[in-house]
């Protein structure tokens, strides 16, 4: 036989080879073609045109950037979550490595989950190694990751604290078996026992800075107090390292509110540490009661005499060689500047202004005599702040200061236009804050990277989108810095919250933010997208995702994910939208909560697109973790939804994924939801055989397969006489029927034009079912069908709602137009009330032309 593919294939290299060449044969379509027409794919002729240059390129997604070492710490949790062989020790090692080094030198901060990895790791290297070589961490690379693990993350910082901690206790097990070795911090020179002093304070320092930024000084506290003496034993520690173990103690207690262990440790750090009553010791003290805002006690702490320090006795030395031919006094030791600003808003804050001008007009006074000392350039900076803030003064009263005193020292900066800024933005006085701007040009400043930052942060704040981006336009001169990011990010949150957002602004911060390396906040990657959505914009979506969420914690990756999953949940937005934004939260979520998928096909379903609820469904019943597959309830719900939207093809792929589906032991609530999906579906033979085996399994029937029962009945036109059978069943056996059954029935009997028989069963439903009829067994858990307040009673029926809903379910079950009418007659005389109830909803024709009234008649399995 002659093969018809070759004859094809021969044609097929003769129609490229021009005119010139004809077939020996006329050509004729081969008899055999193994794909139809119209799914054939035809790889195009390629053609070069003059104007081929200028086609648009195509879209190139973005690469995520994976910092160096994260892929191998993910790949050893998926690994040992999974019960796999965990990589190489080498690999982990140089993975553990190479990660923090590239944190610390990039200054970016550890999230949770990545804490929570390399502690996993840590562990297992750790495990029953007594040499580091066998695995390549050594102490200089715990004490990077200590030292990374300084910069302060967005998420909870629980996870870092731990990782400290092991990493303390790895440093000090490894110090101790390396002693004598050369392996302390210092070297060769700084072996034995002062070395080891050294290592073991400043490893005790680096945690106990951890410990304190993040919200544990009271275990710090303790970490301290225990093991002061231990400290001590390896000989006398230098006043500036006993410095870095107290201060950082001290100042954290102050922040976190611990007035009593604060005092405590206090006189603490003067018995045993011997340490003076110094600058940093007088602004912890009188800072935290400014911020308590207690007067008395935050001047008494302010009013005491400070104590010239160990570094400070060194400086004053210099300075005395230095002023060795002056006659003027040397000043002593004054407040930080932190303190004068605290003391003063304190002051400003709880009405004392007067005692505060007269400690302004003091620092003022004292200012000349501050003049050749370090602490001019803060007395300056106050002077000119507070002139602002306490005196509420403007730029031509700073002006006049300007002038008023020529001297070059006490002329100010761009730091100090700065905190001119700052102090305006403080007040929340945007225009004070433009105002301010005009000294630049005035003093003969030039202009620098903060104060364009600033001026983008007060136009965001007064709601001037198009001058903060103006002013992010002359930011973009200078060096990129990480404090500008936060500004930016509200930046970018704002346009995307204009009525109609400028993408093309959008972009560009983004881009510049992103060339900077910079990871956006949460809510900002939330504004984008969002906006990006309702644009069409998928690309741009997927970009923002791929390059910004591989860097957030759990927490924060939730938080994105909740937002897609309220913008699939909005019913203002259109199907398809939703739909692309379900296809990227599958995509880049795919830890997104089981609840939060069930909501999104409950979503399709409520906008009748039953094949996009059963694809969700199918999402979940494919996915790897069993904890993101469907349950009983899960199944039940997706089979109910496809009872209020029909869909026999979506129905057939669920069930069949139930078929396989070796978790679920089918009950009779199961098979209820299938009896519901396939009597909606017209598939009421199937819908028989399920309440078959409801009838034969041991569990039996419920209410709610007596119900669904009798619905399927009154769909199959050979109905009426196995309803009849089953109700003489139910009153034979003396069982309690609910109303919702007996309604059911009456349908059933309806449908089958038996409309006398239905209006006996609504006449004495209060005498078969044994109590007045609820309103409640009708309500469905989606919507209510109706929501009426009686407004009279019906001779033999407590709620005129419940008896409106048995009337309108009965009604729309009449075969035609003159059962109806008959029935509306027999209705307005017997229940007046009710039918004027139910008269309140719309009726319109259905597909056969016969009028219904419009509610909803729920299915519940």
């Amino acid at each position: 036989m002659r093969s018809q593919l070759t004859r094809h294939v021969l044609r097929r290299l003769r129609a490229h080879q021009g005119p010139g060449l004809q077939p020996l044969c006329p050509t004729t379509r081969p008899s055999l073609r193994r794909h139809p027409l119209a799914h054939r794919v035809v790889r195009p002729v390629q053609r070069r045109t003059l104007f081929g240059m200028f086609q648009k390129a195509p879209r190139i997604l973005k690469e995520p950037e994976i910092e160096p070492g994260f892929e191998s710490l993910l790949k050893y949790g998926a690994h040992i979550k999974e019960n796999l062989r965990p990589p190489p020790r080498e690999e982990l090692a140089k993975a553990f490595r190479d990660f923090f080094r590239h944190k610390k030198l990039k200054r970016r901060p550890v999230n949770a989950l990545e804490a929570r990895l390399a502690h996993h790791v840590l562990n297992h290297l750790s495990e029953s190694l007594e040499d580091d070589s066998a695995f390549g961490l050594g102490i200089p690379d715990l004490r990077t990751a200590q030292d990374a693990l300084r910069i302060r993350p967005r998420d909870d910082p629980t996870e870092l604290v731990e990782l400290s901690k092991a990493l303390f206790l790895g440093i000090r097990k490894r110090s101790e078996r390396h002693q004598g070795r050369g392996q302390s911090r210092g070297g060769p020179a700084s072996q034995g026992q002062r070395g080891e002093a050294v290592d073991l304070v400043l490893d005790t320092a680096g945690l106990l800075r951890v410990l304190t930024q993040y919200g544990r000084s009271m275990e710090a506290m303790d970490h301290l107090l225990s093991n002061w003496d231990k400290f001590m034993q390896h000989g006398e520690v230098r006043y500036g390292r006993r410095k870095a173990l107290w201060i950082p103690v001290l100042r954290g207690l102050a922040e976190e509110g611990r007035e009593s262990e604060l005092l405590r440790l206090r006189q603490s750090f003067e018995s045993k540490a011997s340490l003076e009553f110094g600058r940093s010791v007088h602004e912890i003290m009188t800072v935290f009661y400014a911020r308590q805002d207690n007067l008395d006690k935050m001047k008494k702490w302010f009013n005491r005499p400070i104590e010239p320090e160990g570094s400070y006795l060194e400086d004053r030395a210099q300075e005395d060689l230095d002023n060795a031919d002056s006659t003027e006094p040397t000043p002593g030791v004054t407040p930080t500047q932190r303190t004068y600003s605290e003391v003063f808003l304190c002051a400003i804050r709880n009405g004392d202004r007067d005692w505060a001008v007269g400690l302004y007009q003091d620092l003022a006074n004292n200012l000349e005599a501050l003049a050749n000392t370090h602490y001019a350039e803060e007395a300056v900076h106050l002077i000119y702040r507070f002139a602002v803030l306490l005196l509420g003064k403007g730029p031509e009263h700073i002006e006049r200061m300007v002038t008023s005193n020529p001297d070059p020292k006490f002329r100010p900066n761009m730091n100090i236009i700065n905190a001119l800024i700052e102090a305006a933005m403080d007040k929340g006085d945007p225009y004070l804050a433009e105002r301010m701007t005009a000294l630049v040009s005035r003093l003969g400043l030039e202009p620098d990277r903060r104060f364009f930052s600033l001026q983008v942060q007060y136009r965001i704040r007064a709601g001037d989108v198009d001058g903060a981006f103006t002013a992010f336009h002359s930011l973009q001169d200078f060096e990129g810095d990480e404090g500008d990011w936060p500004v930016l990010n509200k930046v970018i949150r704002d346009l995307c919250a204009l009525p109609e957002p400028n993408y093309d602004r959008v972009l560009e911060i983004t881009s510049y933010l992103e060339q900077l390396s910079a990871t956006l906040e949460p809510d900002t990657v939330v504004s984008l997208c969002i906006a990006f959505l309702n644009n069409d914009e998928q690309y741009e979506v997927i970009d923002t995702l791929s390059l910004h969420t591989v860097k957030f914690s759990a927490e924060e990756r939730a938080l994105v994910s909740k937002a897609f999953v309220g913008f699939c949940l909005d019913k203002n937005n259109s199907t398809a939208r939703v739909w692309d934004a379900y296809a990227l939260l599958r995509q880049f979520f795919p830890d997104t909560a089981l609840e939060d998928r069930v909501q999104i096909m409950d979503a399709f379903y409520a906008r009748k697109r039953a094949d996009m609820a059963a694809h969700v469904f199918g999402h979940m019943r494919q996915h790897s973790n069993h904890i993101y597959r469907p349950t009983l309830d899960i199944y039940v719900r997706a089979l109910e939804g496809l009872g209020r939207c029909p869909d026999l093809e979506s129905l057939k792929m669920i069930h069949n994924m139930l078929k396989m589906d070796t978790t679920i032991q089918p009950n009779t609530r199961l098979y209820n939801a299938l009896m519901i999906a396939y009597t909606a579906s017209d598939e009421i033979d199937r819908a028989l055989d399920f309440w078959k085996d409801i009838d034969n399994s041991i569990e039996g029937p419920s209410y709610q397969s007596l119900e669904i029962i009798f619905r399927t009945y009154e769909a199959t036109p050979y109905g009426i006489e196995p309803a009849q059978q089953l109700w003489a069943k139910l009153n034979t056996m003396e069982i309690d029927i609910p109303p919702k059954v007996a309604v059911a029935y009456a349908a059933a009997l309806a449908s089958h034009s038996l409309a006398e028989e239905a209006r006996t069963i609504l006449e004495e439903m209060e005498a078969e079912v044994g109590e007045r009829p609820n309103f409640q067994a009708y309500v469905c858990p989606l919507s209510s069908p109706f929501s009426f307040t009686p407004s009279a009673r019906e001779p033999r029926f407590a709620d005129p709602s419940a008896r409106a809903y048995s009337l309108g379910v009965v009604y729309n079950a009449l075969p035609n137009d003159d059962f109806k009418d008959a029935f509306e007659a027999w209705a307005t005389t017997e229940f007046p009330h009710a039918w004027k109830e139910l008269s309140k909803k719309k009726r319109r024709r259905d597909a056969e032309g016969f009028r219904t009234f419009q509610f909803l008649r729920p299915w519940k399995a």
